[in-house]
This record gives structure tokens, C-alpha cells and sequence, in this order.
């Protein structure tokens, strides 16, 4: 009895044994495989993506610059796996044959100290204000005119630029020419700007009118004139202006041709037949409107420019000796859109002028079709004018600005 008690106790005893061995068998092969694996990726001590972003946030203020937050990061300490590409294209850098093969490891190397180059600092007045190099005269826009700015090597008087110009005006689409004086102030060259002198001179061709889109031929010769000009004065040229002149041309003709509309409607005599011309002078003239040259009363705004007009019905220019004598059958209102300022409001006053003048006249306001204008239809024409309004400044060419005035004339 006592000899089996002692063989139970030895198996106990081995068996214990045995699973001790393995218990430490196996946390010995653990701890090699954890130790070989951290040798095959190490592990950074702090982690950037996994941070949080409340703890980890970095203040710049618009002073700062970019070297100072690479430095606050401390990039050399940074391990990136070799998976991943990074590029960054950044223009001022000197790219160098430092990029990341995804092959080894070792041939990462962190950012020198070389990012502290003073064009990569981010300073208040690069983001506040706009670049102010290459600006163009006001009267030129890049939504209308192809223009070439010239860097001029030393300053040139405004004779001899203008001498350059007057090659240019025989083409058949208007031509501007400007140079930038001494003070930084773009001067039309003009004979009394002969004895300026000018660092930079700008020459716009307009790329369409009323008489439709510029022609290849023009185009062409337009930047021949400004080829053999630039090597003449060994000035730099820069194009300003789309990249397919020839095409937006012709899409910017048809954009014209689509809101260049004429607002009109008639005063026509009522059951008490025709009206005197010396009632309708007297009406036209107390409403502010000027009779001109071409025989139409005109309304002008504050600048003098045009509002709408009014002309005779039967297509016989008004005239003041005419008008003493005859009895007129009805006169028409025009508007034309492109070229009026503020066009929805001057269409109400337009409308209210005829209004007041058919009731003194005892006259009716028809349309083009001879029927009678109502408060509806003229509510109508009103949206449809309100649309056009918001299309032409859209594009860059609101009703009445000057260069609508250049683009409609």
C-alpha cells in the first residue's frame, strides 16, 4: 500500500514537472518571437496619427514659418514604412535625387535643415493681399481683350512706344495701348505722353464688337506686330488673356449676340386723334430729355450717359421746326440693355415717363403688336430684362460698364 502511494506521488510529481517545462518552455519562445518581431518593426514612441488632436494642436500664428513648424514636429525622429510614398511638389524646392525608392529603408533620410529658406515663409501681406506685379490699366479686361504686357530692359520714352503702336491701328478691331510710368501709373500713349518714360507698355486687342469676332488673319498679325515690337526694345512678352483667343472669340460673340436686346414700346394717338409735336416737345423736356443731332429726345443719367430714348413712330427724325408744325401719330420708347447702367431700375423710370406722358397726350402704350401694354406684360418684360442683367455680369461685362460700352458700340 505504501509502495503505491509513493508511485502515485512520484507521477504526481513528474507530471507537475512536465507542465511546469512547458509553461516555461512556451514563455521562453514568446518572449524570442516578440523580441524578433520588434526588431523586424520597431515601434515609434510617439505616435503622430494616433495622438489626440486636442493635445497634440499646434498654433501658427501668420508670422510663422514652415521650417519652424518642421523643426516643432522633430522629423528626424519620425519613422516612415517603406510601403509609402510621399511626394510633395512645392514650387521654390530644389528637387534632388533624395526621393524614396521603397526598397530600403536606410535611404530615407528626415529634411535638412535647408527647408529654412526664406521663400517658404508664410507672411501676412502674401495672404492678405493680392500680388500686385503685371497689373493691367483698368479700361483692359481679360474677359474681352488679348493683351501683351512688355517688360521693357530700361526705360523707353512714349515717342518711341507710340511709334510701335500706330503699326497696329490699321487692324479692324480696336487696339489699346498703355505704358506704366516712372510713378507706377498706367498713361495712355498718347502725343502728350511723347516725352514720358515708361518701364512696362501694354498693347490689348479687343476680341470682338457688334461687327462680330476677330478674324485669324487679324489674331495673327496682331501677335506678329507684337513679336517684331518686343525683339525691336528686347522686352519680355507676357500673354495675358485666354488661351484660345480664336474660339472664345467666336463664343463670346454669340453671348453677345444673345443679350444685346432692345427694350421698346409705343405711344399711340387715342380716340382724340394725333397729338401736336409742340405738346409732345413740351412733355419730353419737362421730363428732363434733350432732343440731339440724330432727331431723338434722349434721357441722360448724372454721367450723361444714355437712359433711353424716344423717336418718331413713323420713322421721320424730330426736328425743332418740325415739330412746331406737325401733329404726330405716336412716338417710341427704346432701351437698349447692354448699354444702359442699372437697366432694371431705368426701366421702371422709362415706364413711368410714358405712363405720364400717353395720360397728358390722351394716348394709349401699346406693344410691338399694336396691343395695348398692360401692367402684366410689362411686369414680364421686367423679369426677362432682370435675367440678361444677371447673365452680362456674370460674365464679367455688366449693362453700361465701359467695357459693355466698347463691346455693344
Amino acid at each position: 500500500m505504501n509502495k503505491l502511494n509513493d508511485l502515485t506521488i512520484s507521477l504526481l510529481a513528474i507530471g507537475l514537472g512536465l507542465i511546469v517545462m512547458v509553461i516555461v518552455f512556451n514563455w521562453w519562445q514568446e518572449r524570442k518571437m516578440r523580441k524578433a518581431a520588434e526588431k523586424q518593426i520597431p515601434i515609434p514612441q510617439d505616435d503622430l496619427l494616433m495622438d489626440q488632436f486636442e493635445e497634440k494642436t499646434v498654433s501658427i500664428d501668420t508670422s510663422t514659418k514652415i521650417k519652424d513648424v518642421v523643426v516643432r514636429h522633430e522629423l528626424d525622429e519620425v519613422q516612415f514604412r517603406n510601403e509609402v510614398e510621399f511626394k510633395i511638389d512645392i514650387e521654390g524646392f530644389d528637387h534632388g535625387e533624395g526621393a524614396l525608392d521603397g526598397k530600403n529603408e536606410s535611404n530615407i533620410e528626415a529634411p535638412r535643415a535647408e527647408v529654412e529658406e526664406p521663400i517658404l515663409a508664410i507672411e501676412e501681406n502674401l495672404i492678405t493681399e493680392p500680388i500686385k506685379t503685371n497689373i493691367l490699366p483698368e479700361v483692359i479686361n481679360k474677359d474681352v481683350d488679348l493683351t501683351a504686357l512688355l517688360f521693357l530692359p530700361s526705360p523707353f520714352n512714349g515717342d518711341q512706344l507710340r511709334k510701335f503702336f500706330m503699326s497696329m491701328v490699321n487692324l479692324d478691331k480696336p487696339i489699346f495701348a498703355y505704358g506704366l510710368d516712372e510713378s507706377q501709373v498706367w498713361q495712355r500713349l498718347t502725343r502728350e505722353q511723347e516725352n514720358s518714360n515708361f518701364t512696362k507698355a501694354a498693347f490689348s486687342l479687343q476680341l470682338a464688337d457688334r461687327a462680330g469676332p476677330v478674324s485669324n488673319e487679324t489674331l495673327q498679325r496682331f501677335q506678329k506686330i507684337v513679336s517684331e515690337v518686343a525683339y525691336e526694345l528686347s522686352a519680355q512678352v507676357e500673354w495675358m488673356g485666354t488661351h484660345e483667343p480664336l474660339e472664345y472669340a467666336k463664343a463670346l460673340d454669340a453671348f453677345c449676340l444673345e443679350v444685346d436686346q432692345t427694350v421698346g414700346f409705343h405711344i399711340l394717338n387715342g380716340a382724340s386723334g394725333r397729338f401736336t409735336g409742340t405738346k409732345f416737345r413740351g412733355l419730353a423736356e419737362a421730363n428732363g430729355m434733350t432732343l440731339k443731332d440724330d432727331g431723338a429726345f434722349y434721357a441722360r443719367s448724372i454721367n450723361e450717359q444714355t437712359k433711353f430714348k424716344i423717336i418718331n413712330m413713323e420713322n421721320n427724325p424730330f426736328n425743332v421746326e418740325m415739330l412746331r408744325s406737325i401733329a404726330l401719330k405716336g412716338v417710341t420708347f427704346q432701351m437698349e440693355i447692354a448699354l444702359t447702367e442699372n437697366c432694371t431700375e431705368t426701366f421702371n423710370s422709362m415706364v413711368l415717363t410714358a405712363k405720364s406722358m400717353a395720360s397728358s397726350l390722351s394716348a394709349t402704350l401699346i406693344d410691338d403688336h399694336q396691343r395695348e401694354l398692360s401692367d402684366a406684360k410689362i411686369e414680364k418684360i421686367r423679369q426677362q430684362l432682370k435675367l440678361i442683367q444677371v447673365q452680362m455680369t456674370v460674365k464679367g461685362i455688366p449693362p453700361g460698364s465701359a467695357v459693355a460700352l466698347r463691346l455693344f458700340s
